[in-house]
């Protein structure tokens, strides 16, 4: 045995149908060849092969027997007894010297459901580099991992700067530069921009107007104080009333009045005396005279027009109109800062009652002595200065109104110019900056800036690396092709694949290649045509065969290797069976060990054979794949002749072997006897014998055979046949449909028809 030898597939239990499968009476040689009917745990067996070659457990752990008691378990025995288990869900060792070509190797490898994607072409590349550029890959593997690190650490510090950019792309956000008093430019902004927001509503609100000041005629006033007449008595009044009162009746001034009337001034109108000189009748002019009554009544009035341009309402109402413009202004407190508007009303009420009491006092001396002038200078310059105290307090208020409405008007006029969505992006840039030099984000942007150099370093490498691997891959995949195409042609493949070639799109570097079909270019995807319509299933699996076995052929460890494949002839035309028993053979000679797994007994036969004539010496060790109790599957020996021979040669072994004293079945070998003979006669007459007749009416058409007919040569046997099938007959259904299998067999009785029905064969004569 070699160093590197599969001895013996110990045992494998609880995977698939080979739940507990003993393989210790089964070794393994240089070449072995295992058979199994499909369904019987044949690709199973692969599976476990190719689990330890990769020591993949899951490809085991995913086969565990659904209706198994066992857990998964194998044992495999390798060179000088060195024994490689599973067990716990785990193998013991890996053995890379397996290589084994079977459906999951194409899945993985070349394609799936016909369609070939990303992952075959990265598989299958790695599969074709093989150990040769195993160090340049591994070193493109660790850049490509260091570079992906790099860069990984770099999105990682730039996902914990993300909260800080939103709406910000980094780049942008990274040149931000500080702005000074940046909280206090927010504030007002925001302020600015909650305005923008609500023009309308804020353009409606009241703005405060000033008052209107009260007024004081001082020059009206004075001018009343002032009033005196001419030729007036200055005691008529007080007269007058004297000697009304001595009349003592009600109307007595009414009568004096209408009696005035109808003197001249100069004599009685009732004694025509000479009153010219009479002192009450000069006090009864006076009283009496329509300039003194207006001169009295203007006088009486000057009191009440000081009770109303000096009344305390007026503190009062204006008190209230400055609380509303007061208040007006304080609504707009939340748009822009307004001083308060006060109004000293105590203050005003008190300069006010010291005018009204001015000159209310004025008012009455002249109401009391109506014909003396009254109010000198001093007097009207005093009350104008008591009343311009008055007013300081009312001009103070209108001051912080007119100031206050004056702020309001600019904010108002400022309101159409600004914009809301400009004044929302500059406060949004305003927040961004200040985020940007927080310093949490400074010394993000610190670590950011050391793993950018990093990163960088690490692509230069990767770069580097993938460079070096591009070289070596380029000139491997160029033999590569040349081998696959030679054996696509030798295979009788109608295709070639051209432009294999490969690249590092994508996270790892995969193999590019295109097919060409009778002249024309077919690519692996899109079409049609394309590698999924193009080609059969057969041709699918001549390619991804073709693959393996270039692979392996140009593979420099291949003497070390053992060789695993699965049904090389599955959905292979039959032109190619040939020429895969030369690659089969080929590759035996190099290789280590050949372990191939078939389900056509005939291809296993033949492969034997043509192994066994190019090399007598070397062993090929053949078992196979059976059903066992449950419906599941254990080794067995293989005849491999006996499992290949025809339905007419097992009969006629069958009969040979009862002849010879081997008894076996007697009852199998009764039913053996006509369907030999009819093997026999079809043979014998190939072509006249319709195969849908009974053995009976065989003989019926040979005993009837014209001279001129072959089966005229066989007449000296009807009645030899006749009495044959007149025993074996018993034995069949269509014959003895009662009692066919209820029929005595004496073994001395079936020996002489055994030894009749071979004489027949062996002899052509009874």
């Amino acid at each position: 045995m070699g160093d590197f030898m599969l001895e013996r597939i110990a045992e494998i239990q609880g995977i698939g149908l080979l739940h507990e499968a003993n393989g210790k009476p089964h070794s393994c040689s240089k070449t072995t060849l295992i058979y199994a009917d499909n369904g019987r745990g044949k690709s199973t067996l692969a599976t476990v092969l190719r689990s330890v070659s990769t020591n993949n457990a899951s490809l085991v752990s995913a086969c565990k027997t659904i209706d198994g008691t066992l857990p998964p378990k194998v044992i495999l025995q390798f060179e000088n007894g060195h024994k490689v288990t599973f067990e716990n869900g785990a193998w013991s060792e890996q053995r890379p010297e397996l290589f084994v070509f079977d459906a999951d190797f194409i899945g993985r490898n070349v394609h799936s459901g016909g369609l070939v994607n990303t992952d075959h072409r990265k598989n299958l590349l790695e599969f074709a580099l093989g150990e040769a550029a195993l160090a340049a890959r591994d070193n493109v593997d660790k850049s490509t991992a260091e570079a992906k690190t790099a860069a990984e650490d770099v999105q990682s510090i730039q996902g914990q700067l993300s909260g800080h950019h939103q709406g910000l792309p980094l780049a942008q956000f990274e040149k931000l530069q500080p702005v000074s008093e940046i909280d206090t430019k927010l504030i007002e902004l925001q302020k600015r921009l909650t305005a923008a927001s609500n023009v309308a509503m804020i353009q409606a609100k009241p703005v405060p107007q000033t008052i209107a000041e009260p007024i004081f005629d001082l020059d009206n006033l004075f001018a009343g104080l002032a009033l005196s007449l001419n030729n007036v008595h200055a005691d008529a009044e007080s007269v007058v009333k004297q000697h009304i009162a001595k009349l003592g009746g009600k109307g007595a001034e009414s009568w004096l009045s209408q009696g005035r009337q109808f003197g001249n001034g100069s004599t009685c109108p009732f004694c025509d005396q000479n009153i010219s000189s009479n002192d009450l009748v000069k006090a009864y002019q006076t009283h009496f005279n329509a300039a003194y009554a207006d001169l009295k009544s203007k006088v009486a009035a000057l009191q009440t027009k000081v009770e109303v341009a000096a009344a305390a309402s007026i503190v009062d109402g204006f008190t209230k109109s400055v609380k509303v413009a007061a208040a007006q202004a304080e609504a707009w407190s939340e748009h822009l800062p307004t001083q308060a508007i006060v109004f000293d009303a105590s203050a005003a009420d008190s300069t006010l009652t010291a005018v009204r009491d001015f000159m209310t006092d004025l008012a009455r001396r002249k109401k009391a002595a109506p014909l003396e002038s009254l109010g000198s200078a001093e007097d009207k310059a005093k009350a104008a200065m008591l009343w311009d105290q008055f007013l300081v307090h009312i001009r103070a208020a209108n001051t912080a109104i007119q100031a206050a409405s004056g702020l309001i008007g600019g904010y108002k006029a400022q309101l159409s110019t600004d914009n809301a969505a400009l004044l929302q992006q500059q406060i949004q840039q305003l927040h961004a900056t200040k985020r940007r030099h927080d310093p949490a984000v400074i010394g993000l942007f610190t670590q950011l800036a050391t793993a950018r150099t990093d990163a960088e370093t690490a692509e230069k490498t990767k770069k580097a690396a993938r460079e070096h691997l591009d070289t070596l891959m380029t000139e491997t995949l160029g033999r590569y092709q040349k081998s696959i195409n030679e054996l696509l042609a030798k295979f009788g493949a109608s295709f070639t694949i051209r432009g294999l070639s490969a690249n590092f799109r994508g996270n790892a570097p995969r193999s590019e290649y295109g097919l060409l079909l009778r002249g024309k270019e077919v690519p692996l995807e899109g079409g049609p045509p394309s590698f999924a319509t193009a080609l059969s299933e057969g041709d699918k699996r001549t390619l991804a065969f073709a693959f393996f076995i270039a692979c392996a052929l140009d593979d420099p460890n291949l003497a070390h290797r053992i060789i695993v494949i699965d049904d090389p002839m599955c959905s292979l035309d039959l032109n190619r069976r040939q020429y895969t028993r030369t690659v089969l053979k080929k590759i035996r000679s190099k290789a280590s060990q050949l372990i191939v797994l078939a389900h056509d007994p005939y291809f296993l036969r033949d492969l034997r054979d043509a192994l066994r004539k190019e090399d007598k010496a070397s062993p090929v060790e053949l078992f196979q794949l059976v059903g066992a109790q449950n419906n599941y599957t254990d080794f067995a020996s293989l005849d491999i002749d006996k499992e290949c021979e025809s339905v007419y040669s097992q009969h006629h072994r069958l009969l040979n072997e009862f002849s010879e004293g081997n008894r076996g079945d007697s009852r199998s070998v009764a039913k053996a006897i006509r369907p030999m003979l009819e093997g026999y006669l079809h043979r014998r007459f190939p072509g006249l014998l319709p195969k849908d007749h009974l053995f009976g009416k065989v003989v019926v058409l040979i005993r009837n055979s014209l001279a001129t007919s072959p089966l005229s040569h066989a007449k000296n046997l009807v009645d030899e046949l006749n009495e044959i099938n007149e025993y074996a007959g018993q034995f069949h259904h269509d014959t003895n449909p009662d009692g066919a299998d209820s029929v005595t067999i004496t073994a001395a009785e079936l020996k002489t028809y055994v030894d009749r029905a071979l004489s027949v064969v062996h002899k052509g004569a009874p």
